[in-house]
C-alpha cells in the first residue's frame, strides 16, 4: 500500500475512533508507519486530512444508499434496509452516530471546514433525492428537496438519539417517522 493511502486510512480510523481534535499528527504517522516528511509530501495540514475524510464519509454514505436502493422494492423498503444496514454496520463501533453529523458537529467552530461540510452534506442530500426519485419520479423539485432534507434530518437525529440512549426503540420510531413523512409530502 502506498504511503499516501496508509496515511489516509490511518487518519480516517483515528478520526472515527477518537475524533478529529483528539487525534494528533504523530498518532496518524505512527499508525501509518510513515514519516512527517511523507505526510507533508501529500497533504498541507491535518485539516486537509479532515477535508478528505468528509469527502470519504459522504461518498461512503452515497455508496451504501445506492447499494440498498438496488435491493429495495419501494421507498419504505429502502428506508427500512438503509437504516438497518447503518445500525448493523455500527454494531462494533464505539461511536454510534451518523459519522457525517458526528464529524461535522465536532468541526462546527472551525470555519475552514464550512465549505467542505456543505459539499459533503449536499452530496448526501442529492443521493437521497436520487433514491426518492427512483420510486417517485413525478415528485416536484421543491417537494423533492424538502423531502430529502426531512428524511436525512430524521435519520441524523434518530441515530444521534440512539447513540445517547442505546434504546433500539428509537431506531424503530425513527424508521416509522421517516416512512410517515413520505406519505405526507409525496404530492
Amino acid at each position: 500500500m502506498k504511503a499516501k493511502q496508509k496515511i489516509l486510512e490511518s487518519s480516517f480510523t483515528l478520526f472515527r475512533e477518537k475524533g478529529f481534535q483528539s487525534t494528533g499528527i504523530s498518532e496518524i504517522l505512527e499508525k501509518a508507519g510513515a514519516y512527517k516528511k511523507t505526510l507533508y509530501d501529500h497533504f498541507d495540514s491535518k485539516d486537509e486530512l479532515g477535508f478528505e475524510y468528509l469527502t470519504y464519509l459522504s461518498e461512503q454514505q452515497g455508496i451504501v444508499m445506492l447499494k440498498v436502493l438496488g435491493k429495495s422494492s419501494d421507498l419504505e423498503d429502502f428506508i427500512e434496509k438503509w437504516v438497518n444496514f447503518i445500525v448493523r454496520d455500527q454494531r462494533h463501533s464505539s461511536r454510534k452516530d451518523c459519522p457525517i453529523a458526528l464529524f461535522c458537529g465536532e468541526l462546527s467552530h472551525l470555519p475552514q471546514f464550512d465549505l467542505h461540510k456543505n459539499k459533503s452534506l449536499q452530496f448526501v442530500l442529492e443521493t437521497v433525492e436520487k433514491c426518492i426519485l427512483s420510486f417517485k419520479p413525478e415528485m416536484k423539485p421543491e417537494t423533492l428537496r424538502s423531502h430529502s432534507i426531512d428524511l436525512y434530518m430524521l435519520y441524523m437525529g434518530g441515530l444521534r438519539l440512539y447513540s445517547l440512549t442505546k434504546d433500539r426503540k428509537v431506531i424503530e420510531r425513527m424508521k416509522e417517522q421517516m416512512k410517515s413523512s413520505i406519505g405526507k409530502k409525496s404530492r
